[in-house]
């Protein structure tokens, strides 16, 4: 009986050295809490200089422009801790167990850090953001922004040179005037409806009370296509998609209060009766029938309203559903 047990123990600590060896290393998984924080666990790469990647994620950590709740400037932080649900060897894609299928294999991911923040200098730290995403588009990597409030959109977008049709998600229309020489979350709409590279604007999700005759007039100065969330739970998504033009260049700009706040609480301005996640997973989905994604922000994430982390979960697990959908 002694051998047998001399035999056993054997057996397990050989299976244990087997597991924990070089060689086996690569197939274990490590614990959501372990590690330095890049997103989805990426490599870390700051110099842009060296950017060698399909994706690059850039944090904008800036809520300067912020009407309401501070806190977005923590939201590429909260994003990338909660991105660690779906850490894994990112080139082996993203699997989904509905269709049994696999999506962005043998993509690569790179986190690129935050941009350099010069607080109560908003022009310098946009310049920053511009220089930042130039250099991204040149090495030819498509840029994934985490902000952030949603002012920080005008500097990406000012970093093309191609040109685009903007597709604003959001529960408002941030088309307000804002003060002179002033970029705001609830402005920068108007400043990039001035930008030469810019030629149509749709904008979805938008609802109930939060937008008034001043945002209306203006957008409709501007010429933009408005679809809000009441229709598209009347219509369906499909009244979202077909008011996309079909276009060579689409950039995304996606806030997350245009998600009902039931399903992401941690934003500064809530507002009822926002998309559920079929909608806007189906939406996001169906934007790349309309033309090449060249780029994408994820803003207004706010920490300090969802301690659960949801809201910046949900996030990403939108941004891998559209990438999935973008690049087969």
């Amino acid at each position: 009986m002694k051998q047998v047990h001399i035999f056993v123990l054997g057996f397990l600590l050989n299976f244990v050295v087997m597991l924990i060896s070089p060689e086996n290393a690569a197939a274990q998984t490590a614990p959501t809490f372990v590690g330095v924080r890049t997103f989805l666990s990426a490599p870390y790469e700051p110099d842009l200089d060296k950017l060698k990647a399909d994706f690059a994620v850039l944090g904008v950590p800036f809520d300067e422009g912020t009407w309401g709740q501070p806190g977005e400037r923590y939201g590429p932080r909260d994003m990338r801790e909660n991105s660690q649900e779906y850490a894994h060897d990112l080139t082996e894609g993203f699997y989904y167990i509905d269709g049994d299928r696999t999506v962005l294999k043998g993509k690569r991911w790179v986190d690129v850090g935050d941009v350099v923040i010069y607080p109560t200098v908003a022009q310098e730290t946009n310049a920053k953001i511009t220089e930042a995403v130039k250099k991204i588009l040149a090495k030819k990597a498509f840029p994934v922004i985490l902000g952030g409030d949603h002012s920080i959109t005008f500097p990406v977008v000012r970093a093309y040179d191609i040109p685009l049709t903007i597709v604003h998600i959001d529960a408002h229309l941030d088309t307000w005037n804002g003060a002179k020489g002033n970029l705001d979350h609830a402005s920068w709409v108007l400043r990039v409806a001035k930008l030469p590279t810019v030629k149509h604007i749709t904008q979805l999700g938008m609802r109930g009370i939060a937008n008034d005759q001043e945002a209306i007039g203006n957008a409709r100065a501007i010429h933009t296509k408005i679809v809000t969330s009441e229709e598209i739970h009347r219509r369906g998504v499909a009244a979202a998609i077909e008011a996309i033009p079909q276009s060579d260049n689409i950039y995304i700009s996606f806030d997350v209060d245009s998600m009902d706040p039931t399903l992401a609480p941690g934003t500064g301005t809530l507002e009822p009766g926002g998309l559920n996640f079929a909608e806007i997973d189906e939406l996001l989905k169906g934007i790349p029938s309309k033309g090449k994604l060249v780029g994408l922000d994820i803003v207004e994430v706010n920490p300090y309203r969802d301690p659960s982390g949801r809201t910046a979960q949900t996030a990403i697990r939108l941004m891998v559903d559209l990438l999935g959908a973008a690049f087969h």
